[in-house]
């Protein structure tokens, strides 16, 4: 699929489709006949008439009017031996043709393949009603009523039931032109993610998916990996969401492998692009082949400073069981979603699953994988290698599992709100109530894609620092920070932890705590002083206690003169916090001289007592001399003298001071200043 070929363009619109069926029953032979080409890769499979593993053909059908539509087909196994290939090649398609063979009717694997369909939500283009040369007009249209019957009440209802013989061409034209019909009628490049775009036939299937992601949502599910001599590892699936380009960073979940995209191919022919709904082969530059298997998933390179794509170990779904199948905690099971398949444990919420009954489950994964909400997949008994259920994956990061049946009633609850959920708005509101109210918004971006922050405020959510959070809660714990910032007095501000703690007292998690109160500042409930927060009601009464005292600090160290007490005892003694004299210093009305501090005007009326005295016309000084001076200690004196001297005023040569300026003439002198 790598080999070289035409120039690099752009790919269009494609649409993939895969064939489900018995074994036998012709859906090879129907491909061959309608594409000209060989679903089945391997000798093996060509020499016993079998398809083994999955086969991939494509053709151009024309249209009236309009560029050919161009339809990929992956050919899926009907051997009920090799089911799990089956499953990985309609995991991540959205339409299929459902192959039924006149002769032989309706068939063990007809009905199992109909199920699974169903339990992916998947849409038939058409169903198809093979060898009716073989078996004559009657039995035929004996077969194509009972196809159709068994459709009604499923996904593929609406399927028109075509016939026709793959030896004889009988009814390809009418195949073609359905195709044409039914698959040109829909604009692939703006669909949602397939293995989302489900209306399922219960009515807790809903579309739960995230649609169209953009290039950060970019998954590609690996149906197979190989190597091609010179150009190294290739991978091959149908991208679900997102965009590929070249030279595009890349990584392949679970394990995180990162890697760059060298080469592009879709359906042989060098491309530079593409888009969502396309099948293609991706040449990976730094990722060993042996590295990469079946099941894995390609993604885009998570951005520099973000954090990298969650995988999930455990999921909460919507799970339908069907009519011969109980399903609980008991037995082995097999999960198969998009194509990875890993065994799993089930934890029904509200008991076991009778059959044909649906309900919310956890299942614990054995091996990670990177799934969003919406992905649809397949419960399958491994014991009995038989489907037992399937359904839509709800929150894909669920969290600690629920303990007692309280807490499990009441998750159960939320889930169902979800799996109801009509828009990706209620979805997102429900996301974040299964949490209880609070989630990490990077998770909400892996689980839903981009556009999580806009979704959040659209469904009335606060986005409080990387947490999306319920205005409920919100309120609660911004109730608690004003009341702690209420019950101190007014005249005196709040430092932060104590506010933090009141709304960590209320539940809010502490690393939500500062973000919390500034969130209060912004709503006015609160403002910001100095570090500390007063409550809005105490702001005036604040203000004044708050000028009160920074007028009497300075009125006491401006009285004190070159011999100032201690900065701690005034402070006590005037009863002036500590911040609030540091925003005395910031903004120049009192000046730290190391410990001591002096009002500003105090040090102009010393540099003015040097430059009258000791200092006089440039005179140098010694310390004791400026000590004099100031008629002051030397307790006082050497920290004046070093803050004049780290200003730049005086100058010290390690003997004598000396003013740096010559004292400036008075008004009306003509002597030049310099």
């Amino acid at each position: 699929m790598m080999a070289p070929t035409a120039s690099s363009v752009i790919t269009s619109t494609m649409h993939v489709v895969a064939t489900a069926g018995h074994v036998d029953h012709g859906k090879s032979a129907l491909l061959r006949r309608l594409t000209g080409m060989e679903p089945d890769r391997w000798a093996e499979e060509r020499r016993r008439g079998l398809t083994i593993d999955l086969g991939y053909v494509w053709t151009e059908l024309p249209r009236p009017d309009a560029d050919p539509l161009t339809v990929a087909f992956v050919d899926v196994p009907g051997h009920d031996g090799f089911l799990p290939n089956m499953l990985c090649g309609v995991g991540v398609v959205d339409q299929v043709v459902l192959v039924v063979a006149a002769d032989d009717g309706w068939s063990a694997q007809s009905e199992e393949h109909l199920e699974i369909l169903d339990l992916l939500g998947h849409r038939a283009v058409a169903a198809v009603v093979t060898k009716a040369d073989l078996a004559g007009p009657e039995r035929t249209a004996e077969v194509m009523a009972d196809v159709a019957r068994r459709l009604a009440g499923t996904s593929l209802r609406d399927a028109p039931v075509l016939a026709i013989d793959s030896l004889s061409g009988t009814g390809f034209d009418a195949l073609r032109s359905t195709l044409v019909a039914r698959l040109g009628a829909a604009d692939r490049s703006d669909a949602p993610e397939p293995s989302h775009a489900h209306e399922p036939s219960d009515a807790h299937g809903a579309d739960a998916g995230g649609g169209h992601h953009g290039r950060d949502g970019t998954r590609l599910w690996i149906d197979r990996v190989f190597t091609v001599k010179g150009a190294g590892t290739v991978t091959t699936g149908m991208l679900t969401a997102g965009t590929l380009e070249l030279g595009q960073d890349v990584e392949v979940a679970p394990l995180g492998l990162p890697g760059r995209v060298r080469g592009l191919q879709c359906l042989e022919r060098k491309v530079t692009a593409v888009g969502p709904g396309t099948r293609v082969a991706v040449n990976l530059a730094g990722i060993d082949h042996d590295a990469v298997a079946r099941g894995d998933v390609l993604l885009a390179a998570h951005r520099s400073g973000s954090r990298p794509p969650r995988v999930s170990t455990a999921v909460d779904v919507w799970l339908r069981a069907l009519p011969h199948s109980t399903i609980g905690r008991s037995g082995a099971w097999h999960l198969h979603v998009g194509t990875a398949t890993t065994t799993v444990r089930v934890l029904p919420l509200l008991g076991e699953l009778e059959p044909g009954t649906s309900a919310p489950v956890r299942l614990e994964l054995t091996d990670p994988l990177p799934l969003r909400a919406g992905d649809r997949f397949v419960l399958r008994e491994a014991g009995r290698r038989r489907t037992a259920g399937g359904g839509t994956i709800l929150d894909p990061l669920p969290g600690e599992r629920r303990r007692g049946p309280d807490r499990r009633l009441t998750h159960a609850l939320v889930l169902e709100e979800l799996a109801d959920a009509v828009d990706a708005t209620a979805r997102l509101a429900a996301l974040v109530d299964a949490h209880d109210g609070l989630r990490d918004l990077e998770e909400l971006r892996t689980v839903l894609g981009a556009g999580a922050e806009r979704l959040a405020v659209a469904a009335g959510l606060v986005v409080v620092a990387d947490r999306v959070v319920r205005r409920d809660l919100l309120d609660r714990w911004r109730t608690h920070i004003l009341e702690a910032a209420r019950e101190v007095p007014a005249d005196h501000a709040v430092e932060l932890s104590r506010l933090t703690a009141a709304a960590a007292g209320a539940g809010c998690p502490r690393r939500l705590g500062a973000a919390l109160v500034e969130h209060a500042v912004r709503d006015g409930g609160l403002h910001s002083h100095g570090g500390r927060f007063v409550h809005h009601d105490h702001l005036e009464a604040h203000l004044l206690a708050r000028a009160r005292r920074r007028e009497a600090f300075r009125t006491r160290l401006a009285a004190s003169g070159f011999e100032p007490p201690d900065a701690t005892v005034l402070a006590e003694e005037v009863g002036i916090p500590s911040f609030e004299v540091q925003t005395l210093v910031d903004q120049g009305e009192v000046v730290a001289c190391g410990a001591l501090l002096f009002t500003a005007e105090t040090v102009s009326a010393a540099v003015e007592a040097l430059r009258h005295g000791p200092g006089r016309d440039a005179a140098p000084f010694t310390a004791s001399e400026a000590r004099q001076a100031w008629a002051t200690s030397r307790r006082c004196a050497m920290p004046l003298l070093d803050h004049l001297r780290v200003s730049g005023v005086t100058t010290f040569d390690g003997t004598h001071h000396r003013l740096a300026r010559p004292e400036v003439p008075a008004r009306g002198d003509d002597t030049d200043p310099a």
